[in-house]
């Protein structure tokens, strides 16, 4: 291969594996808004909300769930605006939970010139407590709980993103557990990612990985 296309094709790759990465890096995420629940997608410490049209469409039918403050669980339809999901959590969610599956993400084949395994995304999201989640984050107290099908999760990454998108880099114990504090008020989003290779299909198309990310939202 000539040295200009060899350039070329390396410079592909790497744009490729950037808009990969960039994707990746993008997570759902929950916000109470005048006494309204909204779902979001992109990436809170940037600020950015996907629009829609746009890529808030690459979220294909979000199973949502009410849970109420006696543990009961209602499913409800999230409605897609401009750039988020409207909830109709109404009441029923004080002093419970909203849950968030994207759990119908079409599989992203391999952007640009360098190998890298075909991935299966799950995306998860909480506000408050209740109910759980495949891939879940529990709080209480200054501690957070990480768990994957109800077991504890030990040495993966939680990043607290703070309003003003300064992001905590914390890793998990033996326990799943980190100790956290939060300091100027605001919305606060936790966030993390378990990653396992687990071959599979999905619409025709085979996987190597799944991807599990989760958010908690939490205010002070």
């Amino acid at each position: 291969m000539k040295l200009p296309q060899f350039i070329h094709a390396v410079g592909m790759g790497i744009i490729g594996c950037v808009l990969s990465l960039d994707v990746a890096a993008h997570a759902l995420w929950l916000e109470k808004e005048a006494g309204a629940t909204r779902l979001y997608f992109g990436e809170y410490a940037e600020n950015l909300r996907e629009p829609s049209p746009g890529r808030l469409d690459s979220i294909i039918e979000p199973k949502v769930t009410v849970v109420n403050a006696k543990g009961v669980e209602k499913p409800v339809e999230a409605r897609r605006e401009n750039n988020y999901f409207a909830i109709p959590a109404g009441n029923e969610a004080q002093g419970g939970a909203v849950l968030v599956q994207a759990l119908k993400q079409s599989i992203r084949e391999p952007q640009g010139q360098i190998p890298s395994p075909t991935y299966r995304r799950f995306l998860y999201t909480r506000f408050g407590s209740g109910g759980s989640l495949p891939l879940d984050i529990q709080e209480s107290g200054n501690t957070l709980r990480l768990t994957y099908l109800g077991k504890p999760v030990p040495k993966v990454e939680i990043v607290v993103i703070a309003p003003n998108g300064w992001e905590k880099h914390l890793q998990t114990d033996e326990k799943g557990e980190v100790t956290y504090s939060l300091l100027e008020p605001g919305l606060y989003v936790i966030e993390a990612k378990y990653e396992m290779h687990k071959p599979g299909e999905f619409e025709g198309k085979a996987y190597a990985v799944e991807s599990h990310k989760i958010t908690r939202s939490l205010y002070k």
